[in-house]
């Protein structure tokens, strides 16, 4: 039994160790992909961060080196610069981004919906709002394009208030706002910490609004094509998980996410309402309207929009997504 016993330790031993190596070798021949998102957005970029929680990533030899920003606009900021390989953002801050004379690629869209409107229990429509303060998380996001359609469209004016997303419940507990329009999972949370907000409206006012898009720098693309189409490759198995899987189970992966399991799991439940991450293509219908508002509100110049279709289409390339679809065939 002695022998049996020393034979077990040395056994586990060398598995301990062959993992131990596993992960060396990995860490050691991975190709590290620096990845721009924004703070309390583990929801809207559901597909990548169940993928890797699922370890799809690292199957196809990648590390994510994960760095958040204020908002969308302020990620690309650091795109030109080289600090960043890829951006998580909206199709309203990249479009601006190039207007201004930036550059990037649109690989796969992330996320319809995403810009769900929380605010005092009293209100229960966007029109309500008319005349009152109300927050979103940065001129240039797509949140604020949100609102800005709603206005249009539906004849009211609102006074803007820009603040941090994650600052929500306090900024309406102060009495700073009434309402504010943001992403998930930030807007489920402040609804969890304040018995006095809900959701106004959890989708926005246009029929499957294109929000989220993952875009990398041309630099990144022409000298690691292969990289790209792996990274592609883990998302659309992280959207599989998502299409086919409980969600109660991607709910825990994502509140693992936020490190905050299991606590966080019925708030990723209820943020789960406010997006779609299922379809990897970009919305052009919806896009055309939100680029055609942000014309409006003079963020973008207006002939830009003449054909919304062929300026997207300049910075959009499928190639990557296509071929990693054909490969899971």
């Amino acid at each position: 039994m002695k022998s049996f016993g020393r034979r077990w330790k040395t056994a586990a031993a060398a598995a301990a160790w062959a993992i131990v190596g596993a992960s060396a070798a990995f860490a050691q021949g991975a190709m590290t992909v620096r990845l721009a998102d924004q703070p309390g957005a583990e929801v809207d970029y559901g597909a990548v961060w169940v993928a890797e929680g699922l370890g799809y990533y690292e199957k196809e030899g990648i590390r994510i080196d994960r760095k958040t920003y204020a908002n969308g606009p302020a990620a690309l900021l650091d795109m030109p610069s080289g600090s960043v390989d890829a951006v998580m953002a909206a199709i309203a801050p990249f479009m601006q981004f190039v207007a201004r004379g930036g550059d990037l690629r649109m690989v796969m869209s992330l996320t319809k919906g995403n810009a769900a409107l929380v605010g005092l229990k009293k209100y229960t429509s966007y029109k309500e709002l008319d005349g009152k303060k109300v927050g979103t998380p940065g001129i240039g996001t797509i949140h604020d394009a949100i609102l800005g359609y709603a206005e249009q469209t539906q004849g009211f004016k609102v006074q803007r208030v820009f603040g941090k997303i994650t600052d929500i419940s306090v900024m309406i507990d102060k009495g700073e706002v009434e309402a504010f329009i943001g992403w998930e999972p930030a807007s489920a949370l402040a609804i969890a910490q304040s018995d006095k907000i809900h959701y106004i409206q959890q989708m926005p006012p246009i029929k499957n609004a294109e929000s989220l898009e993952l875009a990398f720098s041309p630099k990144f693309l022409n000298e690691h094509p292969d990289v790209v189409v792996k990274f592609v490759r883990a998302t659309l198995r992280g959207i599989d998980f998502i299409k086919t899987q409980p969600k109660e189970k991607v709910a825990e992966l994502l509140a693992r996410k936020m490190n905050d399991y299991p606590k966080a799991v019925p708030v990723v439940l209820n943020a789960m309402g406010s997006v779609d991450l299922t379809e990897p293509k970009i919305d052009m219908p919806s896009t055309r309207i939100i680029l055609q508002t942000i014309a409006k509100q003079g963020k973008i110049p207006a002939d830009l929009v003449k054909d919304v279709d062929g300026w997207v289409g300049k910075y959009v390339d499928y190639s990557y997504l296509e071929k990693a679809q054909a490969s899971l065939k």
